[in-house]
């Protein structure tokens, strides 16, 4: 197969994931939610909005040449403000919370859903221990071209909601410059994903990224449930260990447990 066979029946794949076309999603999509509905998702999907820019740092840190290592750097410059008058991508978002009716540092200290630390650690995994175009699939077809079509949908809700486009900008500004990435990341996997151990590698990367993403829309989802429903038990997986076992972790001391494992591993 080819390498641009390969990506035209990848991006296929990509596109009818549940993890990206979650049930959650089709409801934020088509049934009326509340501002209040929102910032409960908002602040279980901030945490992820903080660390994709960590993802590309250590996968550029990978990259096998010096042409790899300039399509993430394009991406790169993009997270961190171009195109969004010098605000970095988690600053969007904290207007966005803003907007919800989430209090200055409440992202900080809101309870996560153990499949949103699980998320991160995932990522965090398939691009420092996994091989580079495992980590390039995950971050590009995994991320990239999932992002536009998940966000559109969101998008709808946000309008339905009566969100004015000032305060969702983080999510239409996603919209286009993903396209872009992805176009961007599209190009170098061709060139890239010529051999079937290749090809392999990256549809792995994709598909890692695509389950954790459904466990994750998963844990929005009954997050939502358990705020609107607050007397349902909230379900965690059984016989769950390390960071999974806890129902509830606050990013605050998610961010100092990996501290302090950065600095066992240093």
């Amino acid at each position: 197969m080819s390498a641009r066979e390969f990506l035209a029946g990848l991006r296929a794949e990509v596109e009818s994931h549940p993890g990206v076309n979650h049930l959650i999603l089709a409801r934020l999509s088509m049934v009326p939610f509340t501002r209040e509905d929102y910032k409960v998702m908002g602040l279980q999907h901030y945490p992820l909005v903080g660390t994709f820019t960590t993802y590309l740092e250590h996968l550029l840190l990978h990259g096998p040449d010096s042409d790899s290592k300039q399509w993430i750097a394009k991406v790169l410059v993009d997270e961190y403000g171009e195109g969004s008058d010098g605000k970095d991508h988690a600053e969007l978002y904290r207007e966005f919370l803003a907007s919800c009716g989430a209090a200055p540092g409440q992202e900080l200290e809101t309870p996560l859903h153990p499949a949103i630390p699980s998320f991160i650690d995932e990522h965090l995994r398939i691009v420092t221990q996994e091989p580079f175009l495992v980590g390039l699939g995950a971050l590009g077809p995994g991320h990239e071209w999932s992002i536009p079509r998940m966000f559109q949908q969101i998008l709808r809700g946000l309008r339905r909601a009566c969100f004015e486009e000032r305060e969702i900008n983080y999510f239409s500004l996603h919209v286009e410059q993903d396209k872009d990435h992805g176009r961007w990341l599209e190009e170098a996997l061709e060139r890239l994903s010529e051999s079937s151990e290749a090809q392999a590698q990256v549809r792995r990367g994709a598909r890692l990224s695509l389950e954790a993403r459904a466990r994750f829309w998963s844990g929005v989802q009954q997050k939502i449930v358990r705020w609107r429903q607050p007397n349902t038990m909230h379900t965690r997986p059984q016989n769950a260990k390390g960071w999974e076992a806890l129902s509830e972790i606050t990013l605050r001391e998610y961010r100092k447990h990996a501290s302090l494992e950065r600095g066992r591993v240093a």
